[in-house]
């Protein structure tokens, strides 16, 4: 299934990858990426079996949730593409 994520996820993601490759050896960036992409194939290879939220927020929306090391991924599931709609790290989230 195809995955799509929204502006502000997409934001969130780029935003980690230029974090983790200016603070890290070179390629550091890229290799957490790959990392993380053969996570979500796996993940959403049974999607619509993961749980909403626990975030109160979150599940008020609908949103269903996996957890990628310290991040939270908080994705919709729609007809034809899973869209991711939160990337957040797990600090980030009050209740």
């Amino acid at each position: 299934m195809q995955v799509n994520y929204t502006t502000d996820a997409f934001a969130s993601l780029t935003g980690l990858i230029n974090f983790i490759e200016a603070n890290n050896t070179a390629g550091a960036g890229l290799r957490w990426l790959q990392r993380y992409e053969e996570f979500l194939q796996k993940s959403f290879t049974n999607a619509k079996r993961i749980r909403l939220c626990h975030n109160a927020t979150f599940k008020k929306l609908n949103l269903k949730c996996i957890n990628y090391n310290d991040w939270v991924i908080a994705f919709s599931i729609n007809e034809k593409f899973i869209l991711i709609e939160v990337l957040l790290h797990e600090s980030r989230i009050a209740d």
